[in-house]
């Protein structure tokens, strides 16, 4: 026994199984909460960022800078400075984050960027700059300048 459909009915049976499945994907979703993140007013803050949003960017080219410091450290007004130097001059590309740890002896720098990340440790500023020419999506013309 051989079955003939015409193409017309082959093709109102696609047309259907797509609207169907555009209704279903709208009900399937309904039931997912939405996560509304919002980028905080500033990229020098004080506090960690949420890591879903921290992953976001990082995919969109931001590099993050989490500074970890003690007020006593000999070094860290320096490297904040230097730091905030940075965040202010590439505002669309880099983001601080300034975390206080009185627990800490000296500094620590995490520079996290879609090339990887950087861990440093009571450093000084040129191993910063050198850090962020390694990792920064579009790194400034000054490390195009140190290479040569």
């Amino acid at each position: 026994m051989k079955f003939k459909f015409k193409p017309a009915w082959i093709g109102l049976f696609l047309i259907a199984v797509m609207l169907f499945s555009t209704f279903a994907f709208a009900v399937i979703q309904s039931f997912y909460p939405k996560q509304n993140t919002q980028l905080p007013e500033s990229n020098v803050i004080d506090y960690r960022i949420d890591a879903n949003l921290a992953n976001a960017l990082i995919q969109y080219g931001a590099t993050i800078i989490t500074f970890e410091y003690n007020l006593g450290c000999n070094n860290c007004v320096n490297q904040k400075a230097a730091l905030e130097f940075f965040a202010n001059e590439y505002k669309q590309q880099i983001w601080l984050e300034k975390i206080l740890d009185e627990t800490l002896d000296v500094s620590k720098i995490t520079i996290s960027s879609i090339y990887g990340e950087d861990k440093l440790v009571d450093t000084n500023e040129t191993e910063i700059v050198d850090s962020l020419c390694k990792l920064m999506a579009a790194p400034p013309a000054t490390c195009a300048l140190k290479k040569t």
